[in-house]
């Protein structure tokens, strides 16, 4: 259309000007116009791609929202996180240069933890878990020798809490390998605490605590009256009893090669309309580097459940083997207490929970090793705001003391902390 155009405005000046223009020049100049009108069309149709390919990257996602989506689509990601809306504790200290000192902290507000969990299922009986933890720790928590006080200065750590994979295999069996939680206190192995308490009781963390790199393999056996989940270790890397976030690292290794193993029952049956589980765990190995001085463990206990009401308890006993002493030489050394635990859960919105524990740890000190023994009685309350976010209030107290030492220590604390799990 456009080129007729043209054509019929350079006739109409032909035909005004018969004695200028040639015939040859016509054709000439036609062709031009030709040439003139094709570059006209290239370049349309340039622009036309152009248009389009601009409209298609407009549509196209941003890199974060193209990430998110394949992460959806691949990646399960959830997690926790814990903080404090209130935290104070007032006691007194007594130590070598203190005698029933008055001490409090400052009150105070904060965030504890961040859990994140990533779990992606590889195939329909392959599955990888990582488990990352960034802890914030202002040293409030008081301990024997030192004063109660709170620091003027945070620390965070970042750690990886768990990292493992798991196979689903034939006749019912699941495996784990890699950095896990051993199931020794079924209380800690499960996370029990976490969600119930905002602080653990003081020095039974210390005793249940078990985090390692190994295998685990676990299978539920049905009989007719009851079941029996079997948790077995064939290796793990350490037994370390420790709820010290900087020695948590010692966990990924092991300068031996006598590795410990760990064996965990956990039979359950009904009776009288009630849920029964007793629970036992039994392990031994070596715990120095050169693989000589021998460590043991073991561990009973009760969880009772009839409606909303849970009693449940554990006795637990660690042993190592020549202990190296402050002054030289070595000597034995053994943790072992108990806790009980009432928990009722009046109805979806609110839990109130009752625990009080005593715990025996091993200290080294310069002629023997010493016991530090701690008395912790705890109250707490779990409110649901919603299904997944909770306010904790709790309310603890501590009594302390050291054999072979003046140290001494008894305190209050109470905490007003709200967990979100996401």
């Amino acid at each position: 259309m456009k080129v007729t155009v043209v054509l019929v405005a350079i006739c109409a000046l032909i035909l005004l000007n018969p004695g200028t223009t040639r015939s040859d020049e016509l054709s000439d100049l036609k062709d031009a116009v030709q040439k003139l009108q094709k570059r006209i069309d290239d370049l349309e149709k340039k622009q036309k791609e152009e248009a389009e390919a601009v409209k298609e990257v407009k549509a196209r996602p941003s890199p974060r929202e193209a990430v998110a989506e394949a992460l959806a689509k691949q990646v399960t990601v959830g997690g926790h996180l814990k903080f404090f809306l209130a935290d104070q504790s007032l006691g007194t200290v007594t130590t070598a240069s203190l005698d029933d000192d008055s001490q409090h902290d400052t009150f105070a507000a904060g965030v504890n933890d961040l859990w994140l969990y990533f779990n992606k299922k590889l195939t329909d009986w392959l599955q990888i878990t990582v488990g990352p933890q960034i802890h914030v720790s202002a040293g409030a928590t008081p301990l024997l020798g030192g004063n109660i006080e709170r620091s003027t200065s945070a620390s965070i750590d970042v750690d990886l809490d768990e990292a493992y994979m798991m196979a689903r295999l034939p006749r019912g069996f699941e495996v784990k390998a890699g950095a896990i939680y051993p199931y020794f206190s079924e209380e800690y192995a499960t996370k029990t605490w976490w969600h119930e308490q905002y602080h653990g009781n003081e020095g039974l963390m210390t005793l249940e605590a078990w985090q390692s790199t190994g295998i685990e393999i676990y299978r539920t056996f049905e009989f007719d009256a009851f079941s029996l989940p079997v948790y077995f270790y064939p290796f793990l890397n350490g037994e370390n009893r420790t709820f010290d976030q900087d020695d948590q690292p010692s966990r990924f290794t092991d300068n031996n090669s006598a590795k410990n193993m760990l064996l965990h029952v956990a039979p359950e049956f009904l009776a009288f309309g009630s849920k029964i589980r007793l629970l036992g765990s039994l392990g031994g190995g070596k715990w120095d580097d050169d693989g000589k001085k021998n460590s043991y463990q073991w561990a009973a206990g009760a969880d009772f459940t009839s409606g909303g009401l849970n009693l449940s308890g554990e006795y637990m006993y660690r042993w190592r083997e020549d202990l190296p002493l402050l002054g030289g030489g070595n000597e034995d050394g053994e943790d072992k207490g108990w806790y009980l635990q009432l928990r009722y859960t009046l109805n979806p919105q609110w839990r109130f929970v009752l625990k009080y524990s005593d715990v025996d740890l091993w200290t080294s000190a310069t002629a023997g090793i010493d016991t530090q023994n701690y008395k912790v009685l705890s109250a707490g309350i779990n409110f649901w705001i919603t299904d997944s976010s909770t306010i904790m209030p709790q309310f603890e107290y501590v009594n302390a003391d050291q054999t072979g030492s003046p140290n001494e220590l008894e305190y209050f604390r109470y905490t007003v902390g709200w967990r979100t799990t996401f």
